[in-house]
């Protein structure tokens, strides 16, 4: 894809001529070849035709509300808008950075510190406390501290702490989730 730079004859041109596309993106003419059309798709272009029309349609739905739209475009570098942000994030899951269980006691009261973040926003952080045997000893939703990064979750339950398996899941705008596990 090239640039067309002071030139009168293409300038604010848009449309195909022959091989080639012309398009107006930000105030330039970006001239580019036609794209080629198959005949034949594969499955696995049919499944990432699939997961680009679920991205556009997330794109749509998130810039028809003003507020979402606003925060996406807030986040925009130059030469891209809040359905571009928005489309990108339906792509990128969450990540779940420490779980920290310095303070997890297993008793009423004491606390565990996720770290999770997003190339947007993390929306929410659950976590489920499992004893070794799988049985569930609680489970429920963490709550954002002020610093924006850290998730607190605070246990509601007593019990053994030996063992004790930690599983925690990040959800960001989209609904794209990840589990983090972590043995105390």
């Amino acid at each position: 894809m090239s640039q067309s730079k002071n030139n009168i004859v293409t300038e604010g041109l848009s449309g195909k001529l022959y091989q080639l596309v012309f398009k107006q993106w930000f105030g330039k003419t970006i001239v580019a070849k036609r794209p080629r059309t198959f005949s034949t798709v594969s499955p696995n272009q049919l499944s990432i035709r699939e997961s680009f029309k679920a991205a556009a349609t997330y794109a749509k739905a998130a810039i028809s509300n003003a507020a979402t739209k606003l925060a996406y475009k807030a986040k925009a570098k130059p030469g891209q808008t809040a359905y571009n942000m928005a489309f990108a994030d339906f792509f990128k899951p969450p990540s779940i950075g420490t779980i920290d269980t310095s303070t997890y006691t297993a008793q009423a009261g004491s606390s565990i510190i996720i770290e999770a973040t997003d190339d947007f926003k993390v929306v929410s952080v659950n976590v489920k406390i499992e004893k070794a045997n799988g049985s569930l000893v609680e489970q429920g939703a963490a709550t954002l501290s002020a610093d924006g990064l850290h998730w607190l979750y605070t246990s509601t339950a007593n019990g053994n702490i030996t063992g004790n398996v930690i599983s925690v899941t990040a959800t960001d705008m989209p609904g794209n989730s990840i589990v983090k596990q972590q043995t105390v």
